[in-house]
């Protein structure tokens, strides 16, 4: 999708953290274009490309707010002033000022705010961008006669090493799909770069940046929903008030369930009544589940983003002891069991968990 990316035209502003007031701080508007050297311009669209299209934090988003002074409405009216630059720097000022507008807490840095237009892919399709990115310090090499020096720079962005910046991106995607009242946004795809956000972990992504601002929400599907129905379960199940026997119990069962159970859908209450041992403790669960907005209904199971949490079981004891065997492996043939240990000098009993592993050792390093 992002093969192919060309800039166009690209232009630069700064927004700021919200004074002590929390008052907006007018942001520092850029009144022409950028010109840059050809071996900038690549890099640019380098990092954008790695960003959005080959980066596991480059995820394709749901279009939510379509209004006009929106940023996707924004946005297809800046593909729409080619050959119009005074139209192009307007609306990237008023896109600067809703990114002012979005960031509410006094806790957002302020930063650079890039917009560009362009085309991406094969055939191309329009595209335009913004960039947030928090300048951070760093050092640059230098010779001056002969003799290396480093130079110290405060103001640095989008360095390929910096995790300070987000992307919001919209293409023109699909030119032979048809808009109308129900999906005025029907050509575009929106796209979120978020270094806190993978495709497999969302809940990292800066709200006020999606949402807020770029009018953009993570699709509801399955495989995300499968996803998090694992991290709020197993969330729950590591906090419980619990013997440690009976958490590994119900964790091994959670990758049972979610692995070797042969059903289509996950479900709140079909794993709790099948596992969770006490009344209390399914209510308990049940809350915790509501309380994090995770729906009740049946919802069909697909593993693709949870694949790799389900490879294998983990245990870890105290002195770096580590115990790790496939989930079904982990069921059938290891068996912990916690028991007293030797009286310490002060008279106290502590707790020691006995492993019985069904099998003898068959490799050592």
């Amino acid at each position: 999708m992002f093969q192919n990316l060309t800039i166009n035209r690209i232009i630069i502003h700064e927004v700021h953290r919200r004074d002590v007031n929390r008052n907006i701080v007018e942001p520092n508007y850029g009144q022409q274009l950028i010109h840059l050297e050809n071996d900038a311009k690549t890099a640019l669209q380098v990092r954008i490309t790695e960003a959005l299209g080959e980066s596991s934090h480059g995820i394709e988003m749901k279009i939510e707010n379509t209004a006009d002074n929106g940023l996707w409405g924004l946005a297809n009216q800046i593909i729409q002033t080619a050959g119009n630059d005074n139209a192009f720097i307007n609306l990237s000022q008023t896109v600067t000022a809703n990114l002012a507008d979005a960031q509410k807490s006094k806790g957002i840095p302020g930063g650079i705010v890039v917009v560009i237009d362009g085309t991406c892919g094969h055939p191309t399709r329009n595209l335009m961008c913004v960039i947030k990115a928090e300048p951070h310090a760093g050092f640059i090499k230098r010779q001056e006669e002969g003799q290396l020096f480093l130079q110290y720079l405060k103001d640095l962005i989008l360095t390929p090493q910096a995790k300070l910046y987000k992307i919001g991106a919209f293409i023109q995607a699909n030119i032979d799909a048809v808009a109308n009242d129900e999906n005025p946004s029907a050509q575009w795809k929106g796209f979120l770069f978020d270094d806190l956000a993978t495709k497999g972990n969302r809940q990292g992504a800066a709200q006020y940046f999606y949402e807020t601002f770029l009018g953009l929400a993570f699709p509801t599907d399955s495989a995300f929903q499968t996803k998090q129905f694992h991290t709020l379960t197993k969330d729950f199940i590591k906090k419980a008030n619990i013997d440690e026997e009976t958490r590994s119990d119900l964790l091994t069962a959670l990758t049972t369930y979610l692995k070797v159970d042969n059903t289509a859908t996950v479900q709140v209450s079909a794993f709790s009544e099948a596992y969770i041992p006490t009344a209390e403790l399914q209510d308990a669960y049940r809350q915790h589940m509501v309380q994090n907005n995770f729906p009740l209904n049946a919802i069909h199971k697909d593993l693709t983003e949870v694949a790799s949490a389900l490879k294998q079981r983990k245990i870890v004891f105290g002195h770096n002891i580590k115990l790790t065997a496939p989930p079904k492996d982990f069921e059938d043939y290891v068996n912990m069991s916690v028991i007293d240990g030797e009286p310490a000098e002060d008279g106290q009993t502590p707790k020691w968990t006995q492993v019985i592993i069904r099998g003898r050792i068959m490799d050592q390093e």
